[in-house]
């Protein structure tokens, strides 16, 4: 277990707790493992970590498909904002440019399957949630970046990157 103490005006605190776990995906040959650490006291529980830990998942694997024009950026529509998706739609048009003009590229990173391998998060507040999603296309190591933020009722996914 990690341990994060926090010192003010010279008193140490004791860590916060964070939260771990397993999540089974079909591409991976083993469960996936999470991490997501609070900043403050309250917020989320384990069940709910569990839950994002599987949405950011899900959201990173759909968003590198869709970008590598494996599925359609409107598959997200539910997770994500608008602003998001547009984003994604622009990253899926200059990458389809750039592999038009860059075959082994496409080949190597177009048709193989995504395989996430590790989930790592932080709650940074009461409505925000950063994580980052690791994963592999064939030989090349991908991180997906995502911001949730809870908007109305629901998370949703704000910001997206793919590198």
């Amino acid at each position: 277990m990690d341990h994060y103490f926090f010192f003010t005006h010279g008193r140490r605190y004791d860590p916060l707790p964070g939260f771990n776990g397993f999540i089974v995906v079909e591409l991976s040959d083993r469960p996936v493992r999470y991490h997501i650490q609070p900043t403050f006291i309250g917020g989320m529980n384990a069940d709910e970590c569990h839950t994002m830990a599987l949405a950011a998942c899900r959201i990173a694997c759909t968003s590198a498909d869709a970008v590598r024009g494996k599925l359609s950026v409107d598959r997200l529509h539910r997770a994500m904002t608008q602003p998001c998706l547009e984003r994604l739609r622009t990253m899926q048009y200059l990458l389809d440019a750039h592999m038009l003009t860059h075959p082994s590229d496409k080949a190597k990173f177009c048709y193989l399957p995504t395989v996430p391998t590790l989930i790592d998060g932080v709650i940074v507040s009461q409505e925000t949630l950063e994580m980052a999603v690791f994963m592999t296309i064939g030989q090349e190591d991908v991180r997906v970046t995502l911001r949730f933020r809870f908007i109305g009722s629901r998370w949703m996914c704000q910001y997206a990157d793919l590198g």
